[in-house]
């Protein structure tokens, strides 16, 4: 057996008193990975609305220095009656230089702002620090990152500075006898008095190959955050204190298990998979600063403990005739919400308060039945059944809150796929969805509801050497039944049908030259609904239609298309049987696009129309819309 290296053993007992969260945090200091150079960006301008998004990741080693830059921005805009606009950016400096083969030295800077013009809590927020580490590495794969720095952050106006220290270490799939190891932990403080921030990471996992087409893995985790935010104060605190901003701790706690088997022959038939699950959470909020003048029951802090446990079982099987899977999971989950007691206050604020919370204690059971199979009937014929049953059961203890339901969710899918020819291919699918919402107490079982969803969509797909086309027409029915709608003249049955046709088309002119099109048809009607004598009566009745045709040229890596675009909305009310139109929305739009490729180094994509649009046959107005895609490998 090989020997269990020193250095994990010293990890582990550091561990111990280093805690984390999950595997998706990333380490911020520990850098194992090579970076891909590149640089995303991402415009959208559509109606008044513009998003922006763009990323940069570069690294670069020479000799024994490396530089790396990570650059996330985002930004929103909505012109409106009141215009909106918010920001988001996020930038990452570091740079280190290899003293020798197992030690690093490096610095690493960060920036951090949010903007936001709505009125919100926390609509103006920046964090800027910088901090030296370095990189030990005591044995291969393993390694250890201390870290010491400054730190500078606002919030709705308000600068706090202060120092950022810890520590990160990584074990990055260490072997040992048929065991592989991968664990990661992170200490940070930041002591931005009159603040601090926390974090607490640490992830265990560890992979057992048992032999025989087995294995086990063990996912333990501890994580800990603590967050604390100025929020505008009332008059009372603000003055006793003399404050302008009082400050709140959220301190979130994570405990985290996991136990997943697999075995790929189990009894010589089927692929096996079991996990189970454990999740232990808290989520304390204290404020800093409390009035014992303010006789309101918002003085007092609350916690919340959550429990959750999943377990889930897969067993799939294989064969030349018949492929499918069964699956089965059970969750269950329960939220409590406590009110921390004051010294000095009413009590019968502290019992107000605490009969809010209570309100809100919840626990719910789930349990899930999904079966997929598909059956080989000949090479040219396919039949696929979906089966999907799902159960939920939401109680609340509190005598005050009438949420208490249960939910019943069952849907089936049936498909037949028929290759008629090398080029042709023909499917038919017909689909089921019933979903039973009954609430416990009469308070809210007005509410009681079925749904019923019909669906049947058939079509066929044609790939020929110059043309292609998948083709589909679906009709649908949605059906909404509530239990008491005679006694209760708020809620009403009704029902909703569509018939959708689809087109996807495409048409090699020559080599460089092709035409394409896509396009559909809704026809809706939406209707009050009579289950019992199953009639229903009309009430709006929409009308949609999509059209996209588009040239291309090809002059490789550019492709160049012109074409255009349509879009027709139309509503109608009934008056007795009698359709009376409401609203008319055309929208005509000539459109172009530029699209490079260079395989693995650059995608640009440039795609935008000039819409003309028409209201109602009367009032007319242009917009333009544009989307720029960049994807630059460098």
């Amino acid at each position: 057996m090989k020997k269990f290296p020193h250095a994990v053993i010293i990890i582990l007992c550091l561990s111990a008193k280093t805690f984390s969260q999950n595997v998706v945090d990333s380490l911020s200091f520990i850098q194992t990975g090579k970076v891909t150079n590149n640089l995303l960006t991402d415009f959208n301008k559509q109606l008044n609305t513009y998003l922006f998004a763009a990323a940069l990741n570069f690294e670069k080693s020479f000799n024994n220095i490396s530089f790396r830059i990570n650059e996330n921005y985002n930004s929103s805009f909505i012109r409106s009656a009141i215009k909106s606009v918010r920001d988001e950016h996020y930038l990452a400096i570091s740079s280190s230089y290899k003293l020798n083969p197992s030690l690093n030295i490096g610095i690493l800077a960060n920036n951090n702002i949010l903007s936001d013009s709505r009125n919100i809590e926390i609509n103006q927020a920046s964090q800027s620090s910088a901090a030296f580490f370095t990189q030990y590495q005591p044995e291969q794969k393993i390694y250890l990152s201390p870290f010491f720095g400054y730190i500078n952050n606002e919030q709705i106006g308000q600068k706090d500075f202060g120092y950022l220290y810890g520590a990160e270490a990584l074990i990055n799939e260490v072997k040992f006898s048929d065991n592989t190891l991968y664990s990661q932990i992170k200490f940070r403080n930041e002591d931005i008095s009159p603040r601090k921030n926390i974090m607490r990471f640490y992830n265990f996992i560890l992979t057992n190959d048992l032999g025989q087409n087995s294995g086990n893995i063990i996912n333990a985790g501890y994580s800990q955050n603590r967050k604390d935010f100025y929020f505008a104060p009332d008059t009372i605190t603000a003055m006793e204190f003399n404050i302008s901003n009082n400050i709140q701790s959220r301190i979130e706690s994570d405990y985290f298990l996991q136990d997943r088997f697999t075995n790929k022959k189990f009894l010589n038939l089927f692929d096996l998979d079991l996990t189970g699950k454990f999740l232990w959470r808290t989520v304390d909020r204290d404020t800093r600063y409390k009035s014992l003048l303010l006789n309101s029951p918002s003085i007092f802090d609350t916690k919340i403990n959550e429990l959750k446990i999943d377990f889930e079982s897969i067993a799939a099987y294989n064969s030349p005739f018949f492929n499918g899977s069964l699956g089965l999971m059970y969750s269950e989950r329960d939220e409590n919400h406590l009110t921390k007691n004051l010294d000095g206050t009413n009590p019968i604020l502290y019992e107000e308060r605490s009969e809010l919370e209570n309100r809100k204690n919840n626990k719910a059971l789930r349990a899930t039945l999904v079966l997929n199979g598909s059956f080989n009937l000949s090479k040219t014929d396919i039949i696929s059944l979906s089966l999907y049953q799902n159960k939920l059961k939401y109680d609340t203890p509190s005598t005050q809150n009438f949420d208490d339901r249960d939910e019943m969710l069952s849907i089936a899918r049936l498909q037949y796929a028929k290759l008629l020819t090398p080029f042709f291919e023909f499917f038919i699918t017909t689909e089921a969805t019933i979903n039973r919402i009954v609430y416990i107490f009469s308070e809210k079982s007005s509410n009681n509801n079925i749904n019923r969803i019909i669906r049947l969509n058939t079509g066929g797909n044609y790939r020929g050497k110059n043309f292609t086309t998948l083709n589909s027409f679906e009709v649908s029915a949605n059906y909404t039944v509530y239990d008491y709608e005679d006694i209760t003249p708020n809620y009403k049955s009704f029902s909703f049908r569509q018939f959708t046709a689809r087109d996807s088309s495409s048409l090699k002119l020559s080599r460089d030259l092709k035409f394409s099109s896509y396009g559909y048809v809704k026809l809706s009607e939406q209707g009050d609904l009579k289950w019992a004598s199953f009639s229903t009566h009309p009430t709006r009745y929409l009308q949609e239609i999509f059209s996209e045709s588009k040239f291309t040229v090809n002059f490789e890596p550019v492709w160049f298309s012109l074409g255009a675009r349509i879009f027709s909305l139309n509503t109608y009310s009934y008056k007795i049987s009698e359709k009376i139109p409401d609203s008319k929305f055309l929208s005509l739009a000539p459109l172009s696009e530029i699209t490079i490729l260079m395989k693995q180094s650059l995608y640009l994509r440039l795609y935008g129309w000039y819409e003309f649009i028409t209201l109602n046959d009367s009032d007319r107005r242009q917009q333009v819309n544009l989307s720029i895609q960049m994807n630059w490998n460098f």
